[in-house]
């Protein structure tokens, strides 16, 4: 059976201009971290939160 780990990133990001610029710095470091240690991505989610985005991520862990 499959092993799992939750991770859960908060971006916070108010009233700047360009916030999706800081959603993809925000993505990236964790999507190579979580490959560097083997992980695969099972899914992830963005959600708003009341002054930023919290981002889900869903790793499936190595057997």
């Amino acid at each position: 059976m499959p092993s799992y780990r939750v991770q859960n990133q908060y971006v916070k990001h108010g009233f700047i201009d360009h916030a999706e610029d800081k959603i993809e710095e925000a993505i990236q470091p964790v999507l190579e971290a979580g490959t560097a240690n083997g992980w695969t991505l099972h899914s992830f989610q963005a959600t708003a939160a009341a002054k930023g985005t919290n981002l889900v991520f869903i790793w499936q862990l190595p057997d």
